[in-house]
């Protein structure tokens, strides 16, 4: 499963987000990480999930990023959610490179079946990409 959560700026998409990642902590049999561009006050994140912040690794492109995920996964296969906020900041405001990074993904839940990602985007739905739509509900 993909979930994208997108929306303009200030439309609450990280408060859904840790709405979700708190759900998911409470109910998943595997481990939970949740994954921003800053470090932010995450006191309302439960203490069980794995917060890890990209500025603190030098991660600023799809194709970084897309390495970190594939290196999170190769040290623990017991992941079962990666909440991804922020995914524009992370990898460029273009999102180039980002198709790159989904097919990675999909490859990523082949190999682990209950891989679930849920990944945020700052923008209105006539401006995502087309490989994003796709999961779009």
């Amino acid at each position: 499963m993909v979930k994208i959560v997108y929306g303009p700026k200030g439309f609450g998409k990280t408060k859904i987000m840790l709405d979700e990642v708190n759900y998911a902590s409470e109910n998943a049999k595997g481990n939970v990480v949740f994954i921003s561009d800053k470090r932010f006050n995450t006191v309302n994140i439960n203490f069980n999930v794995r917060c890890v912040y990209t500025e603190e690794h030098d991660i600023n492109c799809a194709k970084s990023f897309k390495g970190f995920i594939n290196g999170l996964m190769a040290g623990n296969s017991d992941i079962e959610y990666i909440f991804i906020d922020g995914l524009k900041r992370i990898i460029g405001d273009n999102l180039r490179g980002g198709k790159d990074l989904f097919k990675a993904i999909k490859l990523l839940q082949k190999e682990y079946k209950n891989l679930k990602f849920v990944i945020s985007i700052s923008a209105e739905k006539e401006n995502l990409p087309k490989y994003v739509l796709r999961y779009v509900k």
